[in-house]
């Protein structure tokens, strides 16, 4: 019986540790991977870059904010007909755009504060676009607001954070094993 309770507590430790390695990496899908400060009536270029793998099977190219495209290249042009209203043609690709070296910036003119939010670059190949990057621009100092966690501490409350929990669950495992193999 011992040794069950052994082999299961050390299988629970291993859980534990797969999931917080898990939990490790980048940006996870729809994060945001860079920040761009810039005030209102400036003109703004968000880069991105692809690299050459991807270069010669691009179909096209999209940058969008808040759902909206704000740029479309298609069929070896842009497509103006799909930009969104909200930039009446002050988003272009601008000098730097070159499809052939991967850059594949967007420039916006005159912004405006209402600009301000997370921008995202995806590229098809044919298949499902590919997001290559998100950028929160800030104008001005206006932007997104980070996610804040609630402060559960003037209500009284446990301000437990998963850290926390984990490293209980492991000390008391810890000791649990300790126990058991004497």
């Amino acid at each position: 019986m011992t040794q069950l309770w052994k082999s299961g507590l050390f299988g629970l430790f291993g859980l534990i540790l797969l999931i917080l390695m898990s939990s490790k990496g980048g940006i996870e899908p729809g994060g945001v991977s860079k920040t761009q400060d810039a005030a209102k009536g400036e003109d703004v270029t968000l880069d991105c870059h692809v690299g050459s793998d991807l270069i010669v099977s691009i179909k096209s190219v999209e940058w969008r904010f808040n759902g909206v495209n704000v740029l479309v290249y298609k069929s070896r042009d842009f497509s103006l007909d799909d930009q969104g209203a909200h930039f009446g043609r002050r988003a272009s690709g601008g000098d730097s755009w070159d499809l052939d070296k991967g850059n594949l910036p967007l420039n916006i003119e005159s912004l405006q504060e209402s600009d301000a939010g997370i921008y995202s670059c995806s590229v098809s190949t044919g298949e499902d676009p590919k997001e290559i990057i998100s950028i929160q621009l800030k104008v001005n100092g206006a932007g997104v607001e980070e996610p804040r966690v609630k402060d559960r501490t003037a209500t009284g409350q446990s301000c437990t954070t998963i850290g926390d929990t984990v490293l209980t669950v492991l000390l008391a495992t810890s000791t649990l094993l300790h126990f058991l193999h004497d």
